[in-house]
């Protein structure tokens, strides 16, 4: 494992070999970030509205209106109480005795009153529709990406760039399309006040109005640069992020646990843990040197422009352009107007660093769409008479090493059969081309003549049950664990569940679960228990029963089972019904003597099928033959004599 480098100024030094750098790595993605204009920025605020707009009308359309509506109020509101502002000091200040000064700012007064007033009572409204419209975006934000996830092919779990994507998408996806909503109505309601308020301060003076441009936009530029510099140093840590997650979940994970302390692995786990949180400490405060700088050349450069304001503000005074009672409106309104204007540039900076987010979330679906095998309409036959494979090869995505080469075979309705062969011999692999998890890079996977290709991928798995090596188990009851190999069977006599459990053993496992069918699977909960490898290979295989499928594809289902567990699973699947077809992966060589046929793997191709005995006809120095003796001899104990 490679260490970073002492002296390198780069926080990701050394850290190449922990994982696959992503694409967003690259100089090109570092110089559209640094080089992000102003004016860029502005030409991609319409695009993230529409789309902000577009997900939050379909669920509170009114909400929408509402929002507007008294977000525009509030703004109006607020630039005309600082007009009647600027009219109460004209009063107060005119010629005149108090009494008559205070009498004639009466109205003026009473106008400012209720403008505030208005404007308060149309923020709170407009701040409960946000928090409103926010709450459903946000919610349907996590769903989006939990879905998208859920449906996206297996070659994406092949692929570091899609995790990569996808963990900021979920992380930042609905906080960020929620917050930038938010954004882009604080952005309207200010640019509206701030467009009465400026009208106010033209009418005062115009010659007023650039200096306050100069005041403020230092700040707004150190405001947009430090976003970029933060969304930018936000996406170089995801991978470092990610490996320091996974090292820190095994602090927590109850079958790492045992042999983390078994091997005293503690020390290592200790400082790969610190390893990446130093490199993220490094990162993070360099990134708030950066930003403290970018900050202080802002506000150093805007203070001049607000002093140069003021300076302008009494050269007008001095000189009598002036009078006095306007130059103290015009000063209310120059703090007001740069408050203001700084609020909309703020607002905007921030809701292009949102957009940013909202971009790489929408970016993900799209993702994930372009990944979908696209819907054709056809449906994959329903309990075939015949899987045919037909001169298939595949390559795991992202390697340029094949798996299978040129694989041909057929299987019947209602056979047993078996892959037999070394590990990495591709025994798996193929089986999750029968099932549909991928398609094959070359050749073909058919049922009844009927191309895997081009049908639509639910019909696939509709018809699929699997057992796999490491199977999960769901944060759920037992029976549901059984029951969610068909969620959509209903089984309100529970008479299917219990057939299943029977047939596999879970019945045994339930009968002595604390809490029976209703015991939780995690010993996060109240009503949990953890299983025994061998008690959760029988609830998986109960859950591939339950699915009840024409075709069961089992890999390695009994390898954590006892053997009389392992003999009650074989008998189960001998007398599977004569429309169920079951491809068994296994490296018991004694455990495929009862399939019809057997198909030898070796380095991605078939060397040799046929039944146990054809198989075993091939005489010494053949695959089968060599690796079912070898196991055979295990059990043959040559130094006792046998009986007489």
């Amino acid at each position: 494992m490679s260490r970073r480098r002492p002296g390198s100024e780069d926080p990701f030094a050394g850290t190449e070999n922990e994982l696959i750098m992503p694409k967003w790595r690259s100089a090109e993605f570092e110089a559209e970030a640094r080089n992000t204009s102003l004016w860029r920025m502005f030409l991609r605020l319409p695009d993230t509205a529409r789309y902000l707009f577009s997900r939050a009308w379909p669920h509170f359309p009114g909400t929408v209106v509402m929002v507007l509506v008294t977000t525009g109020v509030a703004g109006i509101a607020a630039g005309f109480g600082l007009y009647s502002t600027s009219t109460v000091l004209r009063q107060l200040l005119a010629d005149g005795s108090t009494p008559n000064r205070l009498v004639a700012a009466v109205p003026a007064v009473l106008t400012v009153m209720a403008a505030l007033a208005l404007q308060r009572l149309a923020d709170a409204v407009s701040q409960y529709g946000i928090e409103k419209i926010s709450v459903v975006m946000r919610r349907s934000c996590e769903e989006e990406v939990f879905a998208a996830s859920l449906a996206v092919p297996l070659t994406a779990y092949d692929d570091s760039a899609w995790y990569d994507a996808r963990e900021l998408a979920s992380q930042s996806g609905g906080m960020h399309v929620d917050g930038a909503f938010v954004r882009m109505l604080t952005a309207l309601e200010s640019l509206i006040g701030l467009v009465a308020m400026s009208a106010t301060l033209a009418l005062l003076d115009p010659l007023l109005l650039p200096a306050l441009v100069v005041s403020v936009l230092p700040d707004s530029w150190a405001a947009l640069s430090n976003a970029r510099a933060l969304y930018g140093s936000m996406r170089r840590l995801s991978p470092i992020r990610r490996r320091r997650y996974l090292v820190e979940r095994l602090a927590d994970n109850e079958k790492a646990a045992p042999e983390i302390r078994a091997y005293q692995a503690q020390p290592y786990l200790r400082a790969e843990f610190g390893k990446f949180g130093t490199i993220l400490q490094d990162e993070q405060i360099g990134l708030a040197g950066r930003q403290a700088r970018t900050r202080l050349v802002g506000r150093t450069v805007g203070g001049l422009g607000l002093g140069v304001s003021y300076a302008l503000l009494g050269l007008f005074v001095f000189t009598g352009r002036i009078p006095l009672p306007i130059a103290g409106s015009a000063l209310i309104a120059i703090q007001t107007s740069r408050s203001r204007l700084a609020d909309v540039v703020l607002a905007v900076n921030r809701l292009y660093e949102e957009s940013l987010y909202v971009n790489a979330f929408r970016t993900f679906l799209s993702d994930c769409a372009d990944r979908m095998q696209p819907t054709t309409g056809t449906s994959a036959p329903k309990a075939p008479s015949m899987y045919q494979v037909e001169n298939v090869s595949f390559s795991y995505p992202g390697t340029g090493t094949p798996v299978l080469h040129e694989v041909s075979l057929e299987i019947r309705r209602g056979e047993t059969v078996a892959l037999a062969g070394l590990n990495g011999s591709g025994k798996t692999t193929m089986a999750k081309l029968l099932a549909g998890l991928y398609l094959p890079t070359s050749g073909r996977i058919l049922r009844d003549g009927v191309d895997l290709a081009d049908v639509d991928p639910d019909t696939v798995f509709s018809d699929v049950a699997m057992v796999m090596q490491d199977p999960i188990h769901w944060p759920v009851s037992l029976a549901t664990n059984i029951r969610i190999g068909r969620s959509d069977d209903i089984d309100p006599e529970g008479t299917a569940l219990t057939a299943a459990s029977e047939a596999s053993g879970a019945d045994d496992v339930a009968a002595s679960a604390p809490f029976g069918w209703r015991t939780m699977l995690s010993k996060q909960f109240v009503m949990g228990t953890s299983l025994s490898g061998g008690q959760e290979q029988r609830v998986a295989i109960a859950r591939a029963l339950f699915r009840r499928a024409s075709l069961l594809i089992a890999d390695e289902p009994t390898a954590s089972l006892d053997a009389m567990a392992e003999a009650r699973i074989y008998r189960t699947l001998a007398e599977l019904d004569t429309d169920t077809t079951c491809v068994l992966i296994t490296h018991r060589m004694a455990s495929v003597k009862m399939c019809s046929r057997i198909f030898v793997f070796d380095e991605g191709r078939i060397i040799a099928q046929g039944t146990h005995d054809q198989l075993m006809a091939l005489g010494p120095g053949t695959r089968y033959h060599d690796l079912y003796q070898t196991q055979a001899a295990a059990y043959q104990d040559n130094d006792v004599p046998a009986a007489s």
